[in-house]
């Protein structure tokens, strides 16, 4: 099976409506992407010590890649273990164990016995302690059907940070099958919580790593508090508050968790939005004497300038990643749509064409997508559109979606979901979606909690 490389292009579809107008639609198939079968060679040991260590890498791997629905994994620990994690034929496994002991790493693996059981490709480590006791990890990726090296990789690290190493690993897997130039499991997540009861619910801001550990609380829960946004710098974002009577936004360092109002603005604020360049730079909108409009902020001269003057409600903006464009949505033509605008707030153009209300566009990293949310019928539905106005993709419809962000790599997106308005489905939970599979999974937050307003950097 040829080790299938899965670059993030979304075909493009025209369909002819009439002889004088076409749209164009982005054709998502799983059916089109086959798993990749990864052999998984040298995670084990005779020390028990180091068994466990190795096998520790290897199971936060696992889980790594599981989440991209990209790869089969098959894992070679010894004679006992061939088998787990879905290996049945007993022809793959007289295979492996007739080639795995002399297979190391220092090796050129027997590419023709692989290929003839179906492994794409092949995932050597080798593990030691070095005299401080750190893992030390060699690790290489093979093509068996183009018969070479993906990657080589060293690492040596002290045992609190396996699930770092694990996660580089899994990158670096991803990034060779998958052609991406940019990996994912080593990001983090912001969101807002939901707990207590409907007539008192606490929303608490919290950051996670990707694979939902490592949680913190960076609010209280004293005030209500709103989507949460990375800032361009270390260690700071941005969220809205009603700490004051009112919304507005806030500025919090999740070090020394100090906060600081952005902004003298009389009126409420909210919809925090980074320049991708300048770190002082923040879009936002602003509701004074009744008006709603988007306004660029200079965070260190604590100064604003207002970009739109519509009479009508301005709302969401969204740098494009060169910070030439904004992206926002406006009702100025009766229902709220959305458009693109330049920095001085001029050149406006409407984008959104396929019916429905929208609201929260959200620029893709390579700027050549928008992710959106919309209501139609009184459905919700997130999905991704071109900023030439040449048509759009539903990814995901719920009973409620919204408040899409894009992961740093652009190849997926991360929003909040209730399947229904009653019971279980009605406790907000946060998904992912492959924006070039349509594989769609839920990201590990405590059960029973509501999340809601994700970012992720």
């Amino acid at each position: 099976m040829r080790l299938l490389k899965i670059f993030p292009i979304l075909t493009i579809i025209f369909l002819s409506l009439n002889n004088a107008q076409a749209s164009v639609a982005f054709s998502i198939d799983n059916k089109e992407i086959p798993k990749t079968k990864v052999l998984f060679l040298g995670f084990d040991s005779s020390d028990r010590q180091l068994k466990s260590d190795t096998f520790e890498v290897f199971e936060r791997i696992r889980k790594n890649l599981k989440t991209t629905d990209l790869f089969e994994i098959i894992f070679q620990a010894g004679p006992q273990e061939v088998g787990a994690f879905g290996v049945s034929s007993p022809s793959l496994d007289s295979v492996i164990n007739a080639v795995a002991s002399i297979n190391p790493i220092e090796v050129m693996p027997d590419f023709d016995k692989y290929n003839k059981i179906g492994v794409g490709a092949i995932v050597i480590g080798s593990f030691s302690y070095d005299a401080n006791g750190n893992l030390e990890t060699k690790i290489r990726m093979w093509d068996v059907l183009d018969q070479r090296q993906l990657f080589g990789k060293f690492y040596s690290t002290s045992r609190g940070n396996y699930k770092k190493i694990a996660n580089l690993i899994s990158d670096e897997v991803f990034k060779a099958i998958s052609g991406e130039k940019l990996g994912h499991f080593n990001t983090q997540i912001l969101y807002v919580s939901e707990s207590g009861s409907v007539n008192n619910l606490i929303k608490r801001i919290n950051i996670i790593d990707f694979d939902g550990e490592n949680r913190r609380f960076l609010t209280n829960g004293e005030n209500l508090v709103l989507t949460p946004a990375f800032s361009k710098k270390v260690n700071e974002i941005f969220y809205l508050s009603y700490s004051q009577g009112r919304p507005q936004i806030f500025s919090l360092d999740v070090k020394s968790f100090k906060t600081k109002k952005v902004g003298n603005f009389n009126g409420t604020t909210f919809s925090p939005a980074s320049h991708p360049k300048d770190q002082n730079l923040l879009l936002m909108s602003a509701t004074i004497d009744g008006n709603t409009d988007i306004y660029e902020m200079n965070v260190l001269t604590n100064s604003a300038k207002r970009l739109t003057k519509s009479p009508a409600i301005d709302t969401t903006p969204s740098y494009s990643p060169d910070g030439k464009l904004i992206a926002f949505a406006s009702d100025r033509d009766s229902s709220q749509q959305l458009y693109i605008m330049d920095l001085r707030g001029d050149s406006v153009r409407r984008i959104s064409s396929e019916g429905g209300s929208y609201s929260k566009p959200i620029w893709s990293p390579d700027g050549n997508l928008i992710a959106f949310t919309k209501i139609k019928s009184n459905r919700f539905y997130v999905g991704v559109m071109s900023p030439n106005n040449k048509g759009e993709k539903i990814l995901t419809s719920a009973y409620l979606v919204e408040g899409a962000r894009w992961s740093p790599n652009g190849r997926y997106l991360i929003y909040s979901k209730k399947t229904s308005q009653y019971g279980r489905g009605s406790i907000p939970r946060l998904f992912i979606c492959d924006i070039v599979t349509g594989f769609e999974f839920e990201v590990p937050t405590p059960s029973g909690e509501g999340a809601t307003d994700p970012d992720w950097a």
